[in-house]
């Protein structure tokens, strides 16, 4: 055996080398063909992501994704990429914010129209949802992510619903906040530098597949220590391959973002989370100009981000409810078991977990809530 090892080591090598070669030429080969166009398509707002349709190579259905500026690569579900008989051009380690990684097959879409347009020889992962997942649920066909999106220069108009893209920069009005990013070679993933009280940071990621505000790495939180803090458990936070345990420290902070200022939550993250969603840009229209790298905020309305939950329960059967979200004020811990929820089980509430998913807000929309727990007592808790 020990002849044998020096060879299956480069073997590995070789094939490791093939798969990211085979990476980087689908990485590269995606274009649109049209020149002088403007595109202009409507998108659903739901749970505060972007969804739109899309049509694969010649099948006649329009399928919906997440439009997801924080996705390296595209994702196409893989029932559906079977049915499309997508080929599998190689295989690669896909991460999630929630800090979980999978290795998974890499398809060419040889076209997606989106409206009028239609972009040729895209790169996607080939998807399996988590059972947890809540991404299925807003928009079940995959993502549309930058590998995509650096193909042309963007426009996305918050308040009307409307995304537009062009192979022309957009015109930028007077008085928007200016946003310089990096991206990689391969990929249009922008990442942008930001002060809070006055202080640098960078490395955060503008990801409108993110339905937050602003949450950074755990560490930075040592930066602002006279500020009042609340510490909260999480396992409620959904990626593609579920949901993982989190620290969080939550501190209303003055941000400075390419010059739009406001007070808001910032969430620091165990999970080393670097990201500003939609929760804060969709107070303005964002424009984001490829050749310049760089971001234009157009303001729209007053900035206001809502606190975090302190407080949020899961399904856990049909009849059992899981606690997913505490604070160490309560006396109720990550995975606890409840029997109701102000007299209701899930399935008095609920049809299924996506029924769930949307609608759980409705739930948490209240000042307080009464739970029994499983030896029968009751607890009356604020969500505030």
């Amino acid at each position: 055996m020990k002849t044998l090892r020096p060879f299956l080591v480069m073997l590995c090598c070789i094939c490791a080398s093939c798969s990211y070669l085979k990476n980087v030429k689908l990485l590269t080969e995606g274009e649109i063909k049209r020149e002088n166009y403007v595109q202009t398509i409507p998108f659903e707002w739901r749970k505060d992501l972007i969804v739109v349709k899309a049509r694969l190579n010649s099948d006649p259905t329009e399928r919906e994704f997440i439009f997801d500026t924080g996705a390296f690569n595209s994702k196409v579900e893989s029932e559906l990429a079977n049915s499309l008989d997508l080929e599998v051009v190689t295989h690669k380690t896909n991460s999630t914010a929630q800090g979980i990684s999978q290795k998974i097959e890499v398809v060419r879409v040889d076209s997606l129209r989106l409206g009028e347009t239609t972009v040729y020889n895209i790169g996607a992962g080939k998807l399996k949802y988590a059972p947890t997942s809540a991404s299925p649920c807003i928009a079940a066909s995959g993502i549309i992510g930058a590998n995509l999106i650096k193909l042309a220069h963007w426009k996305i108009d918050y308040t009307n619903q409307l995304l537009h893209f062009s192979d022309t920069p957009f015109e930028v009005a007077e008085g928007s906040y200016v946003l310089p990013f990096e991206r990689p070679m391969l990929s249009g993933t922008p990442s942008i530098e930001i002060a809070i009280e006055g202080k640098e940071v960078e490395g955060i990621l503008l990801d409108v597949g993110y339905n937050g505000g602003l949450v950074l790495p755990l560490p930075l939180a040592n930066h602002f220590k006279d500020t009042e803090s609340k510490t909260i458990l999480d396992q409620s936070t959904s990626g593609i391959y579920g949901t993982n345990t989190d620290s969080l420290i939550v501190k209303n902070l003055e941000v400075d973002i390419g010059g739009a200022k406001a007070k808001i939550p910032v969430e620091f993250s165990a999970l080393n989370k670097a990201l500003l969603g939609n929760e804060f840009l969709k107070h303005f229209t964002v424009i984001i100009n490829y050749d310049k790298e760089e971001i234009y905020l157009q303001k729209q309305q007053e900035i206001r981000v809502a606190p975090p939950y302190s407080f949020l329960v899961a399904m856990q059967t049909d009849s059992l409810w899981v606690v997913s979200r505490t604070t160490s004020e309560l006396s109720l811990q990550l995975g606890d078991n409840l029997l109701s929820v102000n007299g209701k089980r899930p399935n008095d509430l609920f049809t299924s977990h996506c029924d769930y998913v949307m609608n759980i807000g409705n739930l948490m929309r209240q000042d307080s809530l009464k739970l029994q727990k499983m030896d029968g007592t009751v607890l009356n808790i604020s969500i505030k």
